[in-house]
Order: C-alpha cells, then structure tokens, then sequence
C-alpha cells in the first residue's frame, strides 16, 4: 500500500470514527480492516499508529486549525506531527488511491498552522484534571499487561516460557499475577493463550480483583460483570469452589463472558441478566460475602488507551454517569450481609466519581464503614502496599498502570 494510500485510510476512519461517537475507535477500526482485506498488516498497523496519534493529540490540533474537520486534522498531523511540507502532502494527494486534491481553503489554513500543545484538554474539563504531570501520563501509550490465570499456570512458569520463546516481558510490580510486554506481541496463536493460561488484563485492573479479597467457597457477586475481566481473576482466587455470579444489563456482554470463562476453565458461576432475572435479584437480599460494583464511568483513567474518549465526553455525560453509579451503590448495598464487603471501582481519575461518591454513599449509610485499602491490601496481597489513604487512585505517571479507583466498604456483623 503506498503512503498515498495509508493516507486516504486515515482520514477515512477518523471520519468515521467522528460520526460514530457511541462507538469505540478500536471496533471501528476493526470492521474498517475487515472489510478491506487487501489492507496488510504492517499497513494496518501504520494506518492504526496515525490515528491513535490523531485522536491522542485532537484537542491540540483542532486548536491548531481554523476549521476542523476529518481531512484538515489529518494533514495538520502529517505537518506538525510528521513533519511533513505542503508540497508533499500536495504530492500525496496527486497519487493514485490517495487523498482528492487540497481546496484553495485547505491551503490557507495549513499554511497558517502554529505549533499545539499535545496535552491539551477540553476545558471543561480543566478543573477536575489540574495535575499536568497526570494529564501527559494519560497522553502515553499504554503498556500490555497479562494476568496470569492461577486456574491453569503460574507467573514463574509462565515467563520463564515466554522469556524462552523471545519475549521481552517482566513480572509487573503490583500485582503478583501480572506480566508487562516491554513491546507489543501478537498473543492470540501462542499455546499459553490458547489453553487459558493469558488473560489481557491492566495491573491496577487486576489488583482490583484481588483487593475484592475473595476465597474459596464464598458467595461472590459481580454486579456490573459486563464481559467478566476482573470475575476471570476472582473465580482463580476462589479456586471454582463457591459461587460466582456475573450479572449485568447487556446480555450480549454476559454471552461474552461465558466464552472466556469456559477458556479459563472456571466451571463455578452463574450468568444473571439484571433485567430479565429480576425476581432472582429480589430473594438474594443480605446474601453475598462481596459484591463488586465495577461502575459505569468516564473512563478518564483508559485514556492512553482509548484517546477517543477524551475528546467526546460531555459534562452532561459526566453528570448523568455520577447519578447511575449513586444508583447503583444503592443497588448492591442490599446484596451484601452482614459482615461482608462492597466493592466499588472505576476507571476514572475524577473525584466526582471517585472520592465524593465514598463521601455520598457513606452518608447515606450509617451502616456501612470504609475498610483502609491498606489494610486488605496486607491481607490479600501480602506485598508493600503503595496508598496511605483509605482509597486507592490508581494512574499512570504513580504506578504504570490505567488510572483506576478502588475503595472497600463493610457491612459490619449485627449486634446481638
């Protein structure tokens, strides 16, 4: 594919990208490259590279440009980014399956293009995200995490393996399940995927799951389950011996989880659709050891990963997110009994979404109290903990991981 080419397939998927707002970047992109079978891989990866870059660096360029749009932020990248000259792109555009040619319009307003800030945000956005060295971390690409599945491996095992087949790889600090790629590697065709030894899994993602300190023959339940990530970890460390239940309100989410969890050989665990199973919900009151509210959020904390993020977020979004997961607390309170624990964590970096809902959701119940994220952390990890406060804000520029919130509510035992 010529880069005349690989240019026209940028701008189409940022456009496409642009009018599909409710729908991820990387599954666009994905049916864009399955249905152009004739893209190869290292042209995929090219075309992929420069829009990540485009969407990572949006807010910057459209500051950059006089009018926006999925053309002019494309070549604004080639010029400032790349470091390519008008005449070049002019050339480009003259190729054949590149680019139409470049309006008088488009000229002037390349030609007129200043240097941007890369790290900039939305400016309502501003007063919740202050801390510039944060802002830049979540403008980083991610690294690639694996959780090692106790159920059919172990770590020292795993990446002596992978080690051996010439992976550059290392166990992650945090989390003593975990593995970080020092470069990205194809997984999917290894034998250790194959056979449920690899699950993708963020490290903070991971000691999320473990903080929910769950053990064999418990009853556990994941209340926003959606395609069971952290359940996979949880049902290892309760060895299949128990009861896990992974509910949610997207069936198709659910269905996905089952695949993954027959692959990771979990066979304890039942697949609850919180609006079908409703009268299932109703007799399961004070029932569950823990309950683990993975909330719907921002997903400020991805944004190394999903770049798209930032840019379609809307204070409205926000404030409709912060009264679901007030929703939702108040939910799965009721499913924790006495003596057991609530859960809750986001992938945010926002307090309205993090540290005001434990002040929220602790005034609204006298009878719950917060456990210091230190204290299961010596518990149920057994390894320095890196937090002094009840809570745990995960982010990148501090851990090396997705920025993640955790907090650990407990229903203290009744009184006789």
């Amino acid at each position: 594919m010529t880069p005349a080419g690989q240019l026209h397939s940028v701008i189409e998927l940022i456009e496409m990208i642009l009018q599909l707002p409710q729908k991820p970047a990387d599954a666009v992109m994905q049916s864009y490259f399955r249905n152009r079978r004739y893209i190869g891989s290292s042209d995929r990866r090219i075309i992929g590279d420069d829009v990540y870059s485009i969407l990572r660096n949006y807010q910057g360029l459209s500051n950059a440009l006089a009018i926006t749009s999925p053309r002019l932020l494309a070549f604004a990248y080639c010029v400032l980014d790349k470091e390519q000259t008008l005449n070049e792109i002019h050339l480009l555009c003259k190729e054949g399956y590149g680019p139409s040619p470049l309006s008088f319009e488009e000229q002037q307003i390349l030609g007129d293009l200043k240097p941007y800030n890369p790290f900039s945000i939305q400016k309502w956005l501003e007063p919740y995200l202050t801390d510039q060295d944060l802002i830049k971390s979540l403008h980083d690409q991610a690294s690639v995490d694996i959780r090692v599945n106790s159920l059919k491996n172990n770590r020292e095992t795993v990446l002596s393996q992978l080690e051996k087949d010439g992976f550059d790889v290392a166990p992650t600090p945090l989390s003593p399940m975990g593995i970080r790629f020092g470069k990205r590697h194809p997984l999917h065709t290894h034998p250790l995927w194959k056979d449920g030894s690899l699950e993708v899994q963020d490290e903070a993602s991971q000691v999320v799951s473990l903080l929910c300190d769950t053990k064999p023959g418990m009853q556990v339940l994941d209340y926003c389950a959606g395609a069971g990530g952290k359940s996979l970890a949880i049902a290892a460390s309760m060895q299949n011996k128990g009861n896990l239940i992974l509910s949610d309100i997207h069936s198709h989410r659910l269905q996905r989880a089952k695949d993954r969890l027959r692959r990771a050989g979990v066979t304890s665990y039942q697949l609850k659709d919180i609006n079908k199973d409703n009268s299932w919900f109703k007799r399961q009151h004070d029932r569950f050891d823990r309950v683990l509210v993975d909330a719907p959020c921002t997903g400020t904390g991805t944004w190394r990963r999903n770049p798209d993020l930032k840019n379609k977020l809307t204070p409205i979004d926000l404030e409709e997110l912060v009264n679901l997961q007030q929703k939702i607390l108040h939910q799965a309170k009721q499913f924790v009994k006495p003596g057991g624990r609530l859960i809750y964590a986001t992938c945010s970096v926002l307090d309205p979404e993090n540290i005001d809902q434990v002040s929220w959701f602790l005034k609204q119940n006298n009878d719950f109290k917060i456990i210091p994220v230190s204290k299961v952390w010596n518990d149920a990890i057994k390894l320095d903990c890196p937090f002094g406060s009840e809570t745990a804000q995960f982010t990148p520029h501090k851990h090396g991981t997705d920025g993640f919130f955790i907090s650990i509510f407990e229903r203290p035992l009744k009184e006789n």
